[in-house]
């Protein structure tokens, strides 16, 4: 686990949602780990019938469990069905035996954020997987082609229940590999990220995935991470540095997104130099989005809505900053 005292502490932040996920999967994995014994208990007593019931002629003449499965056949408990059954217990039992290593993503310098995220939960999801398989093999439809399942099991394959129970994540990163915008494809259900943010970073980073159903926040301390955790739907935050903005975009606090979003800080001036590959007006176009969704909604005219699509996101900023100033007065 990485040193930052910050990514323990936004693990401790999300115990309930992981809690939950591993209630799930400690069930799970006694269901089907219930179910292989009992089909191992069954076809043992099969046998044991039949060679009651052959008596003395049967032994070292008669394979009697291939007897057993010839007149008393079961699907369920036969060829891949059995195996991909007992391979769906192991993979259940794998994931609950890694521990808070579950929840942990650590994204190496200058790789894809959004990659490291969809192969985690890729990985977690073979939780769902292993369900769904157990499940088509108590009937005798599974067999080796649902193995791939067993491996790898994506997001988007998840369903709306699966998505319901998603684990949290907590996601190592630098502020210049913090291509937040890749992160909206995950963020459906009760699916909640962290992102601890190491090194300089963009100041409004998650601007970009306010929308009116998710939990965005930027903040810095994971002491403020409870209404994430308690939020019913998905959500996002991150742990950022002093001179980034910090916001906290509730869905459950108001119907526009004025009354859904409190800035509690905004940095003074519009970014002037890049971070790596994050230039400088893509920065200002963040906090300039942040800026503009505090605004009260208001009928507006034609000009003035093609004139605010065009204006130089520094001087919405501008004109952000010195409108508080006037409200603080």
């Amino acid at each position: 686990m990485p040193s930052d005292d910050r990514v323990r502490d936004a693990l401790n932040a999300l115990t309930g949602p992981a809690q939950a996920f591993r209630s799930t999967l400690a069930r799970t994995a006694d269901e089907v780990g219930h179910l292989v014994r009992v089909r191992a208990a069954t076809k043992e007593a099969r046998a044991a019938r039949f060679a009651a019931e052959l008596g003395t002629f049967a032994g070292g003449r008669i394979a009697v469990d291939r007897l057993a499965q010839t007149f008393e056949h079961q699907p369920s408990v036969n060829g891949g069905a059995a195996a991909v059954l007992r391979r769906s217990h192991e993979t259940l039992v794998a994931l609950l035996n890694r521990g808070e290593d579950l929840f942990l993503v650590t994204v190496d310098q200058g790789t894809s954020l959004r990659d490291a995220v969809a192969t985690r939960l890729a990985d977690l999801g073979r939780a769902f997987g292993a369900a769904r398989v157990a499940r088509d093999a108590q009937s005798g439809a599974a067999t080796d082609r649902h193995a791939p399942a067993l491996e790898r099991f994506p997001f988007a394959q998840w369903n709306r229940a699966e998505r319901n129970v998603a684990p949290p994540l907590v996601i190592d990163v630098r502020g210049a590999d913090l291509w937040a915008a890749g992160l909206a494809e995950f963020l459906d259900g009760h699916l909640k990220l962290v992102l601890v943010v190491t090194g300089d970073a963009s100041p409004a980073p998650l601007a970009r995935l306010i929308t009116p159903n998710v939990y965005v926040q930027q903040a810095s301390a994971a002491s403020e991470l409870a209404g994430l955790s308690a939020s019913d739907g998905p959500g996002v935050a991150a742990l950022v540095p002093d001179t980034a903005a910090r916001f906290t975009h509730d869905p459950k606090a108001g119907r526009s997104p004025s009354e859904r979003l409190r800035v509690a800080f905004m940095p003074a001036a519009a970014p002037r130099k890049a971070i790596d590959g994050i230039s400088a007006p893509q920065q200002a176009d963040e906090l300039a989005m942040l800026a503009a969704l505090t605004q009260p909604m208001a009928p507006a005219t034609e000009a003035r809505a093609g004139a605010a699509a065009t204006a130089d996101p520094a001087d919405l900023l501008a004109a952000w900053l010195l409108a508080q100033t006037h409200a603080g007065s």
